[in-house]
């Protein structure tokens, strides 16, 4: 069983820091595949700034992660950030961070703490769910049973969406067992059923 935790909201967090006059400006936000992490990467890369450094982890059961240092010491910068990920454990996430050198070398240790001190107060500030592993589905049923049906869904999945076909409704919702759906199957018809972690 994997207990991995993810943001919940698709904004994108950003504070700045200033440490002997080098600017660090950190971003956090969700990812969910190599596009994303790519076109996240190309949208946020200063080529004004010194050094543009992150660390990116995503995925369920099989975890794609790693960082990039761009020119800073080995150990100060991405390697931090990845560490927080893991701490925290967190997926589908990426920590950027770019930095203006102001002229005063902070040092390996002030590097990484540079780095670090930013992305931990914002993880404080982000949203987190766990990851859990649950059966999509997709039902038709009479226009007819709305009501009825509407009212059981309610009960076994916080999400559902629906969609009025005519006199036939389809809803999509999320649940950890299908057999809670045996009470009403004789009014469903189950078009779609797919597990996987959400």
């Amino acid at each position: 069983m994997i207990f991995l935790k993810i943001l919940t909201d698709n904004k994108v967090f950003k504070e700045e820091l200033t440490i002997k006059k080098s600017k660090f400006i950190t971003y956090i936000a969700k990812i969910k595949c190599k596009s994303e992490l790519e076109e996240f990467i190309k949208i946020s890369t200063d080529k004004n700034a010194t050094h543009n450094c992150y660390a990116f982890r995503y995925g369920d059961e099989k975890l794609t992660y790693g960082y990039n240092n761009d020119g800073e010491p080995n150990g100060t910068a991405g390697e931090p950030l990845l560490k927080l990920i893991e701490i925290n454990e967190l997926t589908n996430i990426i920590i950027f961070v770019k930095r203006y050198y102001g002229g005063i070398k902070l040092g390996t240790g002030g590097l990484q703490k540079a780095y670090s001190s930013v992305a931990i107060d914002l993880l404080k500030e982000v949203n987190l769910k766990k990851l859990e592993f649950l059966n999509l589905i997709e039902i038709e049923f009479k226009i007819s049973d709305v009501k009825s049906i509407g009212l059981f869904l309610k009960n076994i999945s916080k999400e559902i969406k629906y969609n009025y076909v005519d006199d036939k409704v389809f809803a999509k919702f999320k649940v950890d067992n299908i057999e809670k759906l045996e009470p009403i199957k004789n009014k469903i018809n189950i078009i779609k059923k797919e597990q996987g972690y959400y």
